[in-house]
């Protein structure tokens, strides 16, 4: 519009000595009345975009309200954390676990609910997997003005700019004092059970007796569960720790070995005839024949690997479960085991196990100590 009446405007400046101002109006009215028309169209479309901008606003915040409402009704406690770690909303669950009102959380840093002797350390390790985006739980020791500090487990969930910097953090924070105390009192019961039983001590290497009336249960240390195949080959059917049971009525194997892996192996044992008559000690005994089970199937998810490489992998996971201790750069097998005895166990040869590690080595996937202890690296 601007350019149109500027152009209007030379041209009566330069017509004015030759035409007058009035044979300039048709062409003013002709300029104006297009302007006009596209004014109107541009006016349609930004209504259209308009009611486009309201509907997608309307929705925008149906999205909005329904998850508020799936964050205030979540059965775990949830906070959200800006960019420097304050707390910028929590959910219900929050405020009944921390026993407040959103208003004590609100804007403050979380920090304040751990303990003030244990804050930097866990400032630190919020930082660390903030940084390395660890979707693992780790358990951190929490407390409100109104309660007494408890354990916690807390996952953490990060989101970024297109730029990888920190918007905002969630943690998901369950309550888990109760389970702790129970695996307490379970561990104190399982330890009077066993305290007044006469224990049997192997060496590693040794192999140990199957009693036909008798099941064995580990006090200390680990053992190997193996097969042989009509080759003569050995093939390991699992590692039995500290409070998982074993005996000749728990496999329908015909050969079935048992040896010690540790330096040195406590067991005792348990009569069958005693098992049916004590109730608290066959709880025991079916949760370590449940551990025996969960055991059996992650080794079963070992086999059905096609390539080597992966068989030794996915077995190396496996043994983090079972025999892993964290440690700074990731998890240490605190259990030594063979080239020979990876190989049994995810069906190779010991000397392909010794090139697979080497190259897990220089892939960066794990590393190898001094005493030989294998560390899986995060």
């Amino acid at each position: 519009m601007n350019q149109r009446i500027e152009r209007l405007y030379h041209r009566s400046s330069e017509h004015s000595a030759i035409q007058s101002n009035g044979d300039l109006l048709p062409i003013a009215f002709k300029e104006l009345g297009t302007a006009s028309e596209e004014l109107l169209v541009a006016l349609e479309q930004l209504a259209e975009q308009q009611e486009q901008l309201v509907e997608s606003r309307t929705q925008l915040e149906a999205e909005r309200r329904r998850y508020q409402s799936l964050f205030e009704q979540a059965p775990h406690a949830y906070i959200a954390l800006d960019s420097n770690n304050t707390i910028t909303s929590a959910n219900r669950a929050a405020t009944r676990l921390f026993d407040c009102t959103q208003g004590l959380l609100l804007h403050k840093p979380f920090s304040i609910l751990v303990p003030i002797e244990e804050r930097r350390e866990f400032r630190e390790e919020l930082q660390r997997r903030q940084q390395v985006e660890d979707e693992q739980e780790w358990q951190v020791r929490l407390y409100s003005p109104h309660r007494q500090p408890f354990d916690a487990a807390v996952l953490l969930s990060v989101e970024r700019d297109a730029w990888g910097n920190i918007v905002s953090s969630c943690l998901c924070i369950r309550d888990i004092s109760d389970r702790q105390r129970a695996q307490a009192e379970k561990k104190k019961n399982t330890e009077d059970l066993l305290c007044d039983r006469p224990r049997h001590t192997f060496s590693k290497g040794e192999n140990i007796p199957l009693q036909p009336d008798a099941l064995w249960l580990v006090c200390k240390g680990w053992v190997k569960l193996s097969t042989l195949t009509e080759s003569n080959g050995e093939v390991m059917m699992g590692i039995v720790g500290p409070g998982i049971p074993f005996c000749r009525t728990l496999t329908v194997l015909p050969i079935y070995q048992v040896t010690a892996l540790s330096q040195t192996v406590e067991l005792t044992a348990i009569p069958h005839q005693e098992m049916a008559q004590a109730s608290h000690l066959t709880q025991v005994i079916a949760e370590g024949v449940n551990q025996r089970l969960h055991q059996a199937e992650l080794l079963l998810s070992v086999c059905g690997r096609r390539r080597a490489s992966d068989r030794l992998l996915t077995l190396l996971q496996v043994l983090k479960t079972i025999v892993g201790e964290p440690v700074t750069n990731g998890t240490r097998l605190s259990l030594r085991l063979t080239h020979q005895e990876l190989a049994e166990a995810s069906c190779t040869t010991r000397v392909t196990v010794t090139r697979l590690l080497s190259e897990f080595q220089h892939q960066g996937k794990i590393t190898i100590d001094n005493t030989n202890h294998i560390t899986i690296l995060e």
